[in-house]
């Protein structure tokens, strides 16, 4: 126990070797404010999410209640249970969802011929980050005695102390005053010590009542029948009513008519069931105001034990845990409406170009036609050169408009998910050595070398042939427009180690800084180190949108004046066996 101390950065908590004063905080922030410093809680931390099995950290006043000494003996006590009935603790976390809201759950423990009933309030974070912690803090503890017991024999001490375990092996108990179960008065001094628990326990009421009408979570107590016996404030505050109201009503008078077929299904599985609730995951449902208004509410049920001496089945009392979605639901709406919004964008866009493009081929087809009539000089020459080269800047020209409206138009129908594919098994290889060939003169005029690396155990890939096509040549393309005469680019195709198919092209050009392939991604984008050469920006934002169509991903790793090497990976769900 020392040595656990002098670990710990808070007073009051065993801490495991190691755990720093931010470790703590994180332990403590799982569970609902309030809650952590007041109550007896325990905390583990798991290697992964199905299975947080270690124990980090437990306040004192639960390692007197349960009678032991340090983390290893608590970890043995919460490993126990009612002749195999009870669920470990580790179950029950294991069994919580990541991030969900809090739950209740009632174990049953040993201790020398008695059985504590205990109940905690558990919670479990993580989702997207490892490891997960969970926490638990102790709502309440009874007593179930199996064989009855006078005062005096309760009064008289036990030989030796016990030792923390499963089964019938005796537990030692800790020093009165942390202990949230009755003490156990020395001879002589039963009356003094039994109003001194009296006290206590009754400060310690007043202080559960504290906690539980500050949480933020509306929270209502049920007996058996589903009646309402307590409502906190925060309940009280959220639909309406006060406590004295809707006591004795049915806890379903809280829920909209449409929504109490399923509460009261959930209510039922949970009695009939005990253990289901651990696996609970709460419901949603549709609460009633007062005024006569509608609530979405996140309702969550658990079983909090029996009054001691009361028959467990006509007595046992359940717990709801009522969370207000109303913020939740008006951000979910502002969502999608922003969703709808921005899809009436996109389609208006891709209709507008497909008009616009389907008007400005028609006159620019007849002009690239009679631009190539003139240029062949059909119907007679041409007395003026200068005219003729006119008339190749003209027909140049309106070749360039027309691979903009072209890709304008591609580039939208990827964006609004109207791109038709046909994905079919293709040979990578294959591919990649036709766009070389294609683009073998353009590279030779730019006295680029054009070098082949291909993988002959490249398996065969599921894509689009068209758009595999236009990505291999609009990456070329940029590979040799952007280098340098006497230069070179690599192409090469690899399988790599995770069993992904990769197209690799490697420049010797001018590069890019980590700025300008940000640019480089954004339509109508050029950059400086483009110089003088024809484009319109357009080229690598398709080729990126071509390549996520086809479910595979493109990344550039690029430094200024040392070249560029572009990356197309296909994941192994597209390589073909």
């Amino acid at each position: 126990m020392p040595a656990e101390k002098a670990q710990a950065c808070m007073t009051g908590f065993c801490c495991a070797p190691g755990l720093t004063r931010q470790d703590i905080a994180d332990a403590l922030a799982v569970l609902p404010s309030g809650l952590a410093s007041h109550m007896p809680i325990v905390a583990m931390r798991g290697k992964h999410a199905a299975h947080p099995d270690k124990l980090i950290l437990a306040s004192e006043s639960l390692l007197h209640m349960c009678g032991a000494k340090n983390l290893a003996g608590l970890f043995r006590f919460f490993s126990g249970g009612e002749g195999g009935c009870s669920q470990r603790l580790a179950d029950v976390a294991a069994n919580l969802r990541l991030d969900a809201a809090p739950a209740v759950e009632t174990l049953h423990f040993r201790i020398g011929r008695a059985t504590k009933i205990i109940t905690f309030l558990c919670r479990r974070t993580g989702a997207g980050r490892a490891p997960p912690l969970f926490a638990g803090a102790v709502l309440d503890v009874f007593d179930r005695q199996e064989e009855a017991t006078s005062l005096a024999a309760r009064a008289e001490p036990r030989d030796g102390p016990g030792a923390v375990g499963r089964g019938n092996e005796l537990i030692e108990p800790g020093p009165p005053k942390a202990a949230l179960r009755p003490s156990r008065p020395a001879a002589g001094s039963s009356r003094e010590s039994l109003e001194k628990e009296l006290r206590r326990q009754k400060s310690e009421f007043r202080e559960l009542s504290a906690i539980l009408d500050t949480a933020t979570d509306g929270i209502a107590v049920l007996d058996s029948q589903g009646r309402i016996l307590r409502l906190n404030r925060s309940g009280e505050a959220l639909f309406g009513y006060d406590q004295n109201e809707v006591a004795g009503e049915r806890f379903t008078s809280l829920i909209a008519p449409e929504s109490r077929r399923l509460a009261n299904a959930y209510f039922k599985g949970l009695k009939s069931h005990g253990a289901a609730s651990l696996l609970n995951r709460g419901l949603e449902v549709i609460g009633l105001a007062r005024q006569g208004g509608t609530i979405p509410v996140f309702m969550t049920l658990g079983r909090i034990g029996a009054s001691p001496g009361v028959d467990k089945k006509r007595a046992a009392r359940f717990c709801a845990l009522l969370r207000d979605l109303t913020h939740w639901k008006k951000v979910e709406r502002e969502l999608e409406e922003a969703r709808k919004d921005a899809e009436r964008a996109s389609a208006l866009k891709s209709d507008f170009l497909a008009t616009i493009s389907h008007e400005i081929r028609t006159p620019l087809n007849a002009i690239l036609g009679f631009a190539e009539v003139m240029m062949d000089e059909r119907f007679g020459s041409i007395g003026n050169q200068r005219y003729k080269d006119y008339l190749g800047d003209i027909h140049a020209s309106g070749t360039l408009v027309m691979s903009l409206v072209n890709d304008l138009l591609d580039l939208s129908k990827i964006e609004a998910g109207k791109m038709d594919f046909a994905f079919a098994s293709i040979d990578a290889n294959r591919i990649v050595s036709e766009c070389v060939s294609i683009m073998q003169p353009q590279a030779s005029r730019e006295r680029v070398a054009l070098r082949l690396s291909l993988s002959p155990a490249l398996p065969n890939i599921l894509a689009d042939e068209r758009s595999l096509r236009q990505i291999v040549l609009n990456l070329l393309s940029n590979a040799v427009k952007f280098n340098r005469q006497g230069g070179q680019v690599i192409v090469a195709t690899a399988l790599a180690d995770a069993g992904s198919a990769v197209i690799r092209i490697r420049d010797t050009g001018v590069g890019m800084s980590e700025a300008g392939i940000g640019l480089a991604f954004e339509p109508f984008r050029r950059l400086a180190t483009a110089g003088p050469s024809r484009g319109t920006g357009l080229g690598l934002p398709l080729t990126k949108a071509l390549s996520e169509a086809n479910h595979a991903s493109l990344t550039i790793k690029s430094k200024e004046h040392e070249g560029t090497l572009v990356e197309v990976v296909f994941p192994p769900a597209r390589i073909l066996a």
